[in-house]
Formats: structure tokens, C-alpha cells, sequence
């Protein structure tokens, strides 16, 4: 997933300095001006963060609550547009996540990833708050889907990537 990542980002990054590399010649004039700044052909760059996060907490589960302790991985990818803005990937995903219902005592497994497209403002930092969904397998019975976690990240108006964390709860 990651040399997929590197490989997207070094062909946005190829493109970009060609694109910024031509410039355009408005007719009736002698001198071509570039349409845009390095500034702004590298700010329009992808970014990419990867980390993995400790959680627990307790969530309410289908039937009863349930305490969980576990591993998230969270990837987020920025698409920033020329302009300021654009869009962040953000992609979610359990790992050796397990819970114990406060009720019956009972095992429970979560598991599970999910990616979801989230825009940012190209006026100021935006906080983005995801619950990602994933599947609840009981000790007994049919898995269900639940969102027991809120993943915040702040990316900037650049695309640049700051915080992220990840609660369990409502």
C-alpha cells in the first residue's frame, strides 16, 4: 500500500513540474508570464501520514456495552488543489482490537478497515472528524457494524497534515 502511495505521489510530482514548466503566451503580447508559482505548484503537492494509534475505551454495542483495547492504523492522504483546499483520504484500520462486554463478560473480536473522503476548507486549518465502520463479531451470534471510533486529523489549507488522533466512544 505504501510503494503505491510513494509510486501515486511521485507521478503527481512529475507532472506537476511539467505542467509548471510550461507556460502559456497570451496572444498580442511579446513575454509569457507563468500562470503559477512554485509556491503554488508545490503546495498543490499530495502529502501522506501514516501512524498507529493505541485505543480503548467502552462503546455501546447491539446488545450490551462493551470495553475495547486495541490498535488503530491510520493513513491520510491529502489532494490539495491549486487554489488552497481539496480533498483528504483517510483510511482506517483495526488491528489485534478486542472486547470484553461489561455484561455477560463475553469476548468480543473487532476488525476491519475503511477509507473515507473527507473535503478541507483552503481558508483556514480544518479539523475533520470520521467515524469509520467496522464489524463487531460477538461471542455468539451474527457480527454486526458499528462505529466505536471518532478519528480527528487537521490538515491545513496546503494539504499539509497535522495532528491525528482516534477516541472510542459515542
Amino acid at each position: 500500500m505504501r510503494r503505491n502511495v510513494l509510486r501515486l505521489a511521485g507521478n503527481v510530482c512529475l507532472l506537476t513540474a511539467a505542467l509548471g514548466l510550461t507556460v502559456p503566451v497570451t496572444a498580442g503580447t511579446a513575454t509569457a508570464e507563468p500562470t503559477r508559482t512554485v509556491r503554488a505548484a508545490a503546495a498543490a503537492l499530495p502529502q501522506f501520514r501514516s501512524v498507529r494509534l493505541p485505543i480503548s475505551g467502552t462503546f455501546t454495542g447491539p446488545s450490551e456495552s462493551i470495553a475495547v483495547k486495541g490498535t488503530l492504523d491510520v493513513t491520510v492522504i491529502t489532494l490539495p488543489n491549486a487554489a488552497g483546499g481539496g480533498t483528504a483520504q483517510i483510511i482506517s484500520s483495526l488491528d489485534d482490537t478486542t472486547g470484553t462486554g461489561l455484561t455477560s463478560n463475553g469476548k468480543y473480536y473487532l476488525v476491519g478497515a475503511q477509507r473515507i473522503n473527507a473535503p478541507f476548507s483552503a481558508a483556514a486549518t480544518t479539523t475533520l472528524n470520521v467515524k469509520p465502520t467496522f464489524l463487531l463479531v460477538p461471542p455468539t451470534g451474527a457480527p454486526s457494524r458499528v462505529q466505536p471510533v471518532t478519528v480527528t486529523v487537521t490538515v491545513a489549507s496546503t494539504g499539509a497534515i497535522g495532528a491525528i488522533s482516534a477516541t472510542v466512544g459515542p
